[in-house]
């Protein structure tokens, strides 16, 4: 996902580069002071620029976020032993016909039997229902936890 975001990134502000670039000479020139059919060309390439470095952007940003919780939770909350009881597809999400796995695990939590869900897997890594995982909960948010799938 990274090289993704990466790629819309770059490619994203090439594309600005070059429209801002082709709408700077325009400006510069005699006959670019006045708005016409001229303009059309490097608004839609600064736009589509725009739209790829926010997607690229979103993305890497997003990855940013989901990598400082997991290093956070790691480093400073509880490690609870779970058991896998279910391993299966995320078929909402789809790349070159393959389907990150989900895994649901169950741990006790002041005596009470409480449920996790993992993050979206793409590791060849096999899981399989009865095997034990750590969870990383934080003792002040149940809500705040990580499922450590050693990817």
């Amino acid at each position: 996902m990274k090289v993704f975001g990466i790629i819309f990134l770059s490619i994203g502000l090439l594309f600005a580069f070059i429209g801002l670039g082709w709408i700077y000479g325009l400006i510069n020139s005699q006959t670019g002071t006045t708005l016409s059919e001229e303009w059309i060309g490097p608004a839609i390439f600064t736009f589509i620029g725009l739209l790829f470095a926010t997607i690229g952007g979103g993305l890497l940003y997003f990855i940013a976020k989901q990598k400082a919780k997991r290093e956070l939770l790691l480093r400073t909350c509880k490690k609870l032993r779970a058991v896998i009881s279910d391993v299966y597809f995320n078929t909402s999400i789809s790349m070159n016909n393959r389907h990150p796995i989900i895994i649901e695990c169950a741990a006790e939590v002041s005596g009470q039997k409480k449920m996790f869900k993992s993050h979206n897997i793409w590791s060849q890594k096999q899981f399989s229902p009865g095997q034990e995982i750590a969870v990383y909960l934080d003792s002040r948010d149940s809500t705040n936890f990580w499922v450590e799938v050693g990817e």
